[in-house]
């Protein structure tokens, strides 16, 4: 007898051995207990989560000879016939190869004549989605509207490839991927069944490799089996299938959380060198950093051993979420890649370095700008109380106009005289709200925070727009952060000088004056400097005049023309 490998020897036979899928069993358990079955189904999800397997188990339940039951008898002729695929009322095809529109109009023209020894003639298609749009034309009518005695059962991987005409006319149930633990007991059972050992570091490995797929990880358990030389052990199935061991994932992430690039290197050389294959460990790279992001928000809902504990413990604290985010996005894309390239080692390096690159958020920053814009008018609200204080003993210095600190220590810098100053360009770039800061009163809170308060409201009201400008430009004076508050406080006294500076006085125009030696009116007068300038060279200054004007004031052209500076 041939050998027969596992994910046919241990195939569930019941619904109740039907691993991760209880949410269909139960449905369709009560569905035959109550007499409400269907007359088409499609089953759809990831490979090897038990759709076909389901499938015939339904096929058992309708048609065992024991009668019709939510367990099939597993026993009859009928139930080891449909379990070995050789009943010739439960027909499966596979939909990738019976795809055409001839073998479906088979199907459409054969479903009028009974079933030979069932209760039901049950058509099984595998992969349906593959069928052609005019075979699935042919189908509708059919599908529809099918004799009393036939059930279409539908499995799919790809859903969404499906008419939704044809989704339209069937009861629609999705399997799930298996989690970790549900593998992991099979497995065990598996392994006390047919005598094998394997230990939890192997069980760990190939858990993590089916990615889900219950028909995956007992390939890789056969592999195993038929390749090892009696307990199954870590290191084993390590070399199997050429995985990395995790002091090099581990040493990796550590790597690009300290920006440690020519370590980086040294371990893809390494990677290369040792015969590893580089696409393997980028692949486990990718999933250590999934894992460590779980487990840094929540190691509860995170698939780990319990040996690899203390190392995502000393490991999750060096990304951020939005880091974790990145690297993610950037392992996935380099994985991508690395498919097609010649050399992908090379791709690879340059996408750890771009890795370990430092890594500045933009939205966390523009919360931290936020954040240290907001300090001042925190500050400010939180010395209020202390303020009070001061003015409460400081009644004197308050009447007086004098500048109240609530600080003992000292700056480098006269703030009092700065922020006047700020005040007084802002008033001469708005000169309508000029007189509205003449009335304001500067008080110094701290280091940090100024106070002006208006007389009021409506001056107040009028100004207080400017609050994030002054801020501004006294904050870019002295060099650091500082917070202004405007408020109204009737009982202030307005200050007798404007802090606004008055404008400079024109400066006075040039005069003229009249050249007695030419005897000419002011019209003929010359600047001031020009005459000194002329007094340099020993000359006289002299304006020319057109025709008209000659003959209207009667002065001769040749005695301006010809006449000659003094000596």
């Amino acid at each position: 007898m041939s050998y027969l490998v596992l994910a046919r020897k241990f195939r569930p036979a019941k619904f109740s051995e039907v691993v991760g899928q209880n949410h269909i069993s139960q449905t369709l358990k009560n569905a035959i207990t109550e007499n409400k079955v269907a007359h088409a189904y499609i089953f759809s999800g990831p490979r090897g989560t038990g759709k076909t397997t389901m499938a015939r188990i339904f096929a058992k339940a309708l048609n065992c000879q024991e009668g019709i039951s939510s367990e099939p008898c597993g026993k009859c002729k009928n139930c080891l016939e449909i379990g070995a695929n050789q009943s010739l009322d439960v027909l499966e095809i596979d939909g990738a190869s019976n795809n055409r529109i001839d073998e479906i109009r088979e199907i459409r023209d054969n479903v009028k004549f009974g079933a030979m020894s069932s209760r039901y003639k049950i058509y099984i298609i595998d992969e349906f989605h593959r069928i052609t749009p005019q075979a699935f034309d042919a189908l509708l009518k059919t599908l529809e509207e099918p004799p009393p005695h036939v059930i279409f059962i539908l499995a799919t991987t790809e859903l969404q490839k499906a008419p939704s005409t044809i989704l339209s006319r069937c009861q629609k149930y999705r399997f799930r991927l298996l989690s970790a633990k549900e593998i992991t007991e099979a497995i065990q059972n598996i392994a006390k069944k047919d005598d094998f050992e394997i230990d939890d570091g192997a069980l760990e490995i190939i858990v993590n490799s089916a990615g889900g797929s219950m028909r995956d990880a007992l390939s890789l358990l056969d592999q195993a089996i038929s390749s090892s030389n009696g307990k199954i052990t870590f290191e084993y199935m390590r070399n199997l299938l050429g995985l990395l061991p995790k002091e090099i994932i581990a040493q990796t992430t550590e790597d690009i959380a300290s920006n440690n690039v020519e370590s980086l290197l040294r371990t893809c050389r390494r990677v290369y060198e040792d015969g590893y294959n580089i696409l393997q460990f980028a692949k486990d790279l990718r999933d250590h950093l999934r894992q460590l992001m779980i487990y840094s928000v929540n190691p509860e809902i995170a698939d780990i051993s319990t040996n690899d504990k203390n190392l995502y413990n000393k490991q999750k604290t060096l990304f951020t979420i939005s880091r974790f985010i990145r690297l993610g996005n950037l392992i996935s894309k380099v994985l991508e890649e690395m498919k097609e390239h010649d050399q992908p080692r090379i791709l690879l390096e340059i996408y750890l370095l771009k890795m370990a690159e430092p890594y500045y958020n933009v939205g966390e920053l523009i919360s931290k700008v936020d954040e240290i814009s907001k300090t001042g008018i925190n500050m400010v609200n939180d010395t209020k109380e202390l303020t009070n204080q001061v003015n409460d003993v400081d009644d004197d210095a308050v009447e007086q106009n004098i500048d109240v600190s609530t600080m003992s220590e000292t700056t480098d810098y006269d703030l009092l005289s700065i922020s006047k100053n700020v005040i007084c360009e802002v008033a001469q770039k708005h000169p309508i709200r000029a007189p509205m800061l003449n009335s304001a009163q500067i008080k110094i809170l701290n280091n940090n925070a100024i106070q002006l308060l208006f007389k009021d409201k409506y001056d107040f009201n009028m100004v207080k727009s400017y609050d994030e400008l002054i801020k501004k430009l006294i904050s870019r004076k002295i060099g650091r952060e500082i917070g202004i508050n405007m408020g109204v406080d009737e009982n202030i006294s307005v200050p007798d000088e404007d802090i606004v500076a008055k404008p400079e006085p024109e400066q006075p125009k040039e005069t003229f004056v009249v050249v007695e030696d030419l005897k000419e009116t002011a019209k003929t007068a010359m600047p001031v400097k020009i005459e000194n300038i002329a007094k340099k060279f020993a000359g006289k200054t002299i304006k020319k005049k057109n025709n008209e004007q000659r003959e209207k004031i009667g002065t001769n052209n040749s005695d301006f023309s010809h006449e000659q500076p003094e000596e």
